[in-house]
């Protein structure tokens, strides 16, 4: 019954392409072969990528014409396809101004309108249900997602799966990444792994370091990622009076080594479907202090899997940190709970699975 699948994804970054690299890894042991078609280089050094295509970042008709046309010469090139799986609204409605395309699995990571100013709201919220309506079938990685779909994709064509992530192994040991670092073994150690974007709010984050700085001087902070707020986050690092407190390391190739040598692991986002650092955090063991954000509370209770807090909360943040700083052996029990939890739920080996039977499911349909 599998056959060929083709991942399709657009100017992604984190959790997206984490995901499509999980899939192409792992797909070929259920049978599926698969290609990947993405913006030049998206993939990195994940997994291979077969095909570049230009998905124009922002909701522009004419670009996304061109790029679909592209698509459609890529298909009669590659020909044989079973299944085209879409990661993310842009790359859909490139996707979908293709007539003759094989059966379509459309995953949302990220809901758009909901992000953006109450003029552009209802607007962008009829794009996305135009497009998402298109699919042959929807995966939603959150609770929030597959709610705001619901009255329009039916249940039987709508499935959640959790994200996978590329299997990751510790390659560095924790004393070596603090010496990396210039950072004190003594230290206690927080890190962030985040794209600098507005999403991940990490001027939250400097701000509720700074309220921690005051109770627990020793504290430091890796900062992990790059992005478009790079510049803007650093200056607001040294306005705090943080430039001996946070590095900022840039994009890591393997950011489980920085999140093993930290004390605790933070996510403050103001949005996420379900963040893979997560996952990545509990996987390694860490005690993690997250906003409430995706499927953060589907799986973690708050003073038992992790410290969870509401969006946006400085002073709520800063005291979790603080409280996971001061009190280790309650940070290792939170993160004992955590690490069980995250086997269970976050096995990669499942998640793909329920992917490759969406795959079997919508194949089966279309020869039918």
């Amino acid at each position: 019954m599998p056959g060929q699948v083709l991942q399709l994804l657009g100017p992604s970054a984190g959790g997206i392409w984490l995901h499509v690299a999980a899939l192409a890894h792992e797909l070929p042991a259920h049978g599926w072969t698969v290609s990947v078609m993405g913006s030049h280089d998206v993939m990195r050094d994940l997994a291979r990528q077969d095909h570049d295509i230009v998905i124009p970042p922002l909701w522009r008709p004419y670009g996304y014409r061109r790029a679909g046309r592209r698509l459609a010469a890529v298909a009669t090139v590659a020909g044989g396809v079973d299944v085209l799986h879409v990661h993310g609204l842009k790359a859909a409605r490139v996707a979908f101004t293709v007539a003759e395309r094989p059966p379509t699995v459309l995953t949302v990571h990220n809901l758009v309108a909901g992000t953006q100013p109450a003029p552009l709201r209802p607007l962008l919220e009829r794009c996305e249900s135009s497009i998402v309506e298109r699919a042959d079938h929807l995966i939603v990685i959150s609770d929030e997602i597959d709610e705001r779909f619901a009255g329009i994709v039916a249940p039987e064509k709508r499935t959640f799966v959790l994200p996978a992530s590329p299997r990751r192994t510790i390659e560095t040991p924790r004393a070596d990444v603090r010496a990396s670092y210039g950072i004190d073994q003594r230290a206690r150690l927080v890190t962030i792994v985040a794209r600098h974007h507005r999403q991940k709010n990490l001027p939250m984050f400097l701000r509720a370091l700074r309220r921690v700085v005051q109770i627990v001087p020793t504290v430091r902070a890796l900062v992990v990622g790059d992005g478009p707020d790079r510049a803007a986050l650093e200056h607001l690092c040294r306005e705090l009076g943080l430039e001996d407190v946070a590095v900022f390391t840039g994009h890591r190739p393997n950011p489980v080594d920085e999140m093993n040598a930290a004390d605790v692991v933070a996510l403050s986002s103001n949005w996420e479907g379900s963040p893979l650092v997560v996952a990545e955090c509990l996987a390694v063991g860490r005690p993690l202090v997250t906003t409430a954000v995706g499927t953060v509370s589907r799986h973690l209770r708050d003073h038992v899997s992790a410290r969870i807090t509401a969006v946006g909360d400085d002073d709520a943040f800063a005291a979790a940190l603080v409280d996971m700083l001061v009190d280790p052996i309650a940070a290792a029990r939170i993160a004992a709970e955590g690490h069980a939890i995250g086997s269970r739920v976050f096995d990669q080996d499942l998640l793909v699975g329920q992917v490759a039977a969406v795959y079997e499911q919508v194949a089966a349909i279309r020869r039918s």
